[in-house]
Protein backbone atom coordinates (compact mmCIF):
# COMPACT_ATOMS: atom_id res chain seq x y z
CA UNK A 1 0.00 0.00 0.00
CA UNK A 2 2.81 2.45 0.86
CA UNK A 3 4.43 2.07 -2.54
CA UNK A 4 1.05 2.53 -4.24
CA UNK A 5 0.47 5.75 -2.24
CA UNK A 6 3.91 7.01 -3.20
CA UNK A 7 3.25 6.26 -6.87
CA UNK A 8 -0.09 8.10 -6.79
CA UNK A 9 1.51 11.13 -5.14
CA UNK A 10 4.34 11.13 -7.69
CA UNK A 11 1.83 10.92 -10.57
CA UNK A 12 -0.11 13.83 -9.06
CA UNK A 13 3.03 16.00 -9.04
CA UNK A 14 3.98 14.91 -12.54
CA UNK A 15 0.52 15.74 -13.93
CA UNK A 16 0.31 19.09 -12.11
CA UNK A 17 3.92 20.30 -12.34
CA UNK A 18 3.05 23.46 -14.33
CA UNK A 19 0.38 24.50 -11.85
CA UNK A 20 2.67 23.69 -8.93
CA UNK A 21 5.46 25.77 -10.50
CA UNK A 22 3.21 28.84 -10.46
CA UNK A 23 2.57 28.50 -6.73
CA UNK A 24 5.53 26.62 -5.25
CA UNK A 25 8.53 27.43 -7.45
CA UNK A 26 11.81 26.44 -5.78
CA UNK A 27 10.03 25.02 -2.72
CA UNK A 28 9.80 21.49 -1.39
CA UNK A 29 6.19 20.38 -1.33
CA UNK A 30 4.76 17.70 0.89
CA UNK A 31 2.22 15.63 -1.03
CA UNK A 32 -0.06 13.07 0.59
CA UNK A 33 -3.23 11.50 -0.79
CA UNK A 34 -2.67 13.49 -3.99
CA UNK A 35 -2.87 16.83 -2.17
CA UNK A 36 -0.23 19.39 -1.27
CA UNK A 37 -0.10 19.57 2.52
CA UNK A 38 2.50 22.32 2.65
CA UNK A 39 5.57 23.92 1.13
CA UNK A 40 8.98 24.27 2.76
CA UNK A 41 12.37 25.83 2.15
CA UNK A 42 14.28 22.61 2.86
CA UNK A 43 13.81 18.93 2.14
CA UNK A 44 14.40 18.12 5.81
CA UNK A 45 11.60 20.41 6.98
CA UNK A 46 9.15 18.87 4.48
CA UNK A 47 10.17 15.31 5.34
CA UNK A 48 9.92 15.94 9.08
CA UNK A 49 6.44 17.39 8.65
CA UNK A 50 5.46 14.39 6.53
CA UNK A 51 6.64 11.97 9.20
CA UNK A 52 4.91 13.95 11.92
CA UNK A 53 1.55 14.30 10.12
CA UNK A 54 1.36 11.24 7.86
CA UNK A 55 3.60 8.65 9.46
CA UNK A 56 6.98 7.30 8.42
CA UNK A 57 5.61 4.52 6.22
CA UNK A 58 2.56 6.26 4.75
CA UNK A 59 3.88 6.88 1.24
CA UNK A 60 3.98 10.68 1.40
CA UNK A 61 6.16 12.43 -1.15
CA UNK A 62 8.52 15.38 -0.85
CA UNK A 63 9.19 16.98 -4.22
CA UNK A 64 11.37 19.96 -5.14
CA UNK A 65 9.37 22.12 -7.53
CA UNK A 66 11.75 23.45 -10.17
CA UNK A 67 11.58 23.94 -13.95
CA UNK A 68 13.18 20.61 -14.78
CA UNK A 69 11.95 17.52 -13.01
CA UNK A 70 14.58 16.56 -10.41
CA UNK A 71 16.12 13.13 -10.39
CA UNK A 72 14.31 11.02 -7.80
CA UNK A 73 15.60 7.77 -6.44
CA UNK A 74 13.15 5.52 -4.66
CA UNK A 75 14.58 2.91 -2.36
CA UNK A 76 12.58 0.12 -0.84
CA UNK A 77 13.87 -1.64 2.24
CA UNK A 78 12.51 -4.44 4.34
CA UNK A 79 12.58 -3.72 8.03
Amino acid sequence: MRLENLKKNWEYVKENRKLLLNTYWNKYVLVYNEKVLGSFDTYADAANEGIRNCGLYSGFLVEWIIEKEPLNIVVSAKL
